[in-house]
């Protein structure tokens, strides 16, 4: 018998960022031929704590691992028996390939440095170092595929804003910027990358990556993988 999948989320009072994170879920779970449950550790519900099973595997749908990864999910797998959970998304080859695909789509043009010089990747932010230092990983990973700077910025917490990176990347000389959102779904945080990148003058400023197909690939192999280990 196969082992449920759970897919671990933030949570978002937006019902389309709700949506998109449900919608990824179910992709996922089709690749793998399992219908997941999703449950998340803020704002909304179904609470992780509630619709965790003996013998699920948790995917955290989380861009990097900040506190929720480290603490929240943990701590609701531990009540439960034989559960398995697996990295969150990370500075990985399928985020990059999502990110790269949203700027082409935002920019309309290909290849996307005869429209930009320049890319501000927009984190959400966390409290925690090994969080904002994926998304520097990140950031040069896209960087070598786009062939274009790219600055980190977080959209809360500590680290550069989006007006830091903006105004260290045209001290440069590097004029035309896009913001590329390392978000996942509508939301507080995707309204924010959209409202600063206007404000800063980018050329574009993409939308979240949960309806990228790479990312639904990913949980679906994070699953995979951590299922036939625990076999």
């Amino acid at each position: 018998m196969s082992r449920p999948l759970v897919v671990a989320a933030h949570g978002c009072a937006d019902p389309a960022g709700r949506t998109a994170i449900e919608e990824c879920a179910l992709a996922a779970g089709a690749l793998v031929g399992v219908e997941p449950r999703v449950g998340y550790v803020d704002v909304c519900s179904p609470e992780l704590r509630n619709v965790l099973v003996p013998g699920a595997v948790v995917v955290p749908l989380f861009l990097a691992s900040g506190y929720h990864v480290r603490h929240d999910v943990p701590a609701a797998a531990a009540g439960v028996r034989d559960v398995v959970v697996t990295p969150a998304i990370g500075a990985v080859p399928a985020v990059v390939e999502a990110l790269d695909s949203r700027l082409r789509e935002a920019i309309g043009r290909n290849p996307v440095t005869r429209a930009v010089d320049a890319v501000i990747l927009a984190s959400a932010g966390s409290s925690q170092a090994g969080a904002r230092a994926e998304v520097v990983d990140l950031g040069r990973l896209l960087g070598a595929r786009i062939g274009l700077p790219v600055r980190a910025a977080y959209l809360s917490g500590p680290g550069p804003t989006v007006q830091d990176s903006a105004a260290g990347l045209r001290s440069d000389g590097l004029a035309r910027l896009a913001v590329v959102s390392h978000l996942l779904a509508p939301g507080v945080f995707l309204a924010r990358a959209h409202r600063l990148g206007s404000d800063v003058g980018a050329a574009a400023v993409t939308d979240g990556l949960a309806g990228h197909p790479a990312i639904s690939t990913l949980v679906a192999a994070r699953y995979a993988a951590a299922a036939m280990a625990a076999a």
